[in-house]
């Protein structure tokens, strides 16, 4: 699910930053822009490797000055050995780092590359840096592929726990063809026998299904349990899922961009209905599918899938 934004962050004394609370700044920042942040922290250039594999990085940010090696013998590394053409920011204590004849020549090969030496307003560097590298994700053209994508994810997660469910709970074959029987089309249930036999079980057929009746399985196999507050939590947070992902999907399926006034919009009609979406209603659609990405990961753990 592409709705991350992910920073590596190097530091010695990345700790300080931790606690006087910007990086939990930046977290929110990155939340109110509808985005799941992931700000990996390293203390200890040495440890960089350990990290550097984990993450296609959309902003790395290091202190120049680090304990063994200077911040652009760093990225150098991370260009050269790694490939990552990241937008990078370096900040320092130092106005003039940048003057040393040896910097220069270090940092001549390098683009993308910003420089801070203010505390003050180091933050508000870091956040506009942000929204240069959100640019091109946030037009609108972009965002359409984004979001279908990550209601496919969520599509492809109620298949895995509906699977888990049946596995876990030992429904009989008597069990599955009820479930297909009530959530199948009429001609479908007229001729289950011959159906069952050609899809041979329920794992076979119930990927074939639409969206919305996964969905309805899911919770028509939860709502038995849901004496259990975990599942009682899931159930309620979950009744907008047709609406904030399945019925999503579909607009921006049938949705064409146009320039309006010089604003990029996302305009379509289903069913005789028209839609419309700008940068702000898709702000918080990603808001959104994030907050029901969550809500299946907690059920995956409670019912000891992850």
């Amino acid at each position: 699910m592409q709705l991350e934004y992910n920073i590596l962050w190097i530091d010695n004394d990345i700790q300080e930053y931790i606690e006087n609370g910007e990086v939990g700044n930046l977290n929110s920042y990155l939340e109110e822009l509808g985005f799941e942040p992931n700000i990996v922290t390293v203390a200890d250039e040495a440890d960089l490797d350990k990290f550097i594999y984990s993450h296609k990085y959309d902003l790395i940010i290091s202190d120049f000055n680090l304990n063994a090696t200077t911040g652009d013998k760093i990225i150098k590394k991370i260009r050269e050995e790694k490939g990552f053409s990241t937008e990078i920011l370096f900040y320092t204590a130092k106005s003039n780092f940048r003057d040393a004849p040896e910097v220069k020549e270090r940092l001549a090969f390098m683009d993308r590359i910003t420089f801070h030496s203010n505390r003050d307003t180091f933050l508000d560097k870091v956040e506009k840096l942000i929204r240069l590298t959100l640019d091109k994700l946030l037009e609108l053209n972009a965002t359409r592929g984004l979001i279908t994508a990550a209601t496919s994810d969520l599509d492809v997660e109620i298949e895995e726990l509906v699977m888990l469910l049946v596995v876990q709970h030992e429904k009989s074959d008597k069990d599955l063809k009820q479930i297909v029987s009530d959530k199948a089309h009429t001609p479908l249930q007229k001729r289950l026998e011959s159906f069952w036999d050609k899809y041979r079980d329920f794992q076979s057929y119930f990927p074939k299904i639409d969206a919305v009746k996964k969905w309805e399985i899911l919770r028509d196999l939860l709502k038995p349990l849901k004496t259990n507050d975990e599942i009682k939590y899931f159930l309620d947070k979950n009744k907008t899922y047709q609406t904030q992902v399945i019925d999503i999907r579909n607009k921006f399926a049938h949705a064409k961009a146009f320039d309006d006034k010089g604003t990029l919009k996302l305009k379509g009609q289903i069913e005789g209905q028209d839609f419309e979406f700008t940068e702000a209603s898709c702000v918080e659609i990603r808001r959104n599918l994030i907050d029901h990405k969550r809500n299946i990961e907690k059920l995956k753990k409670f019912l000891g899938k992850d």
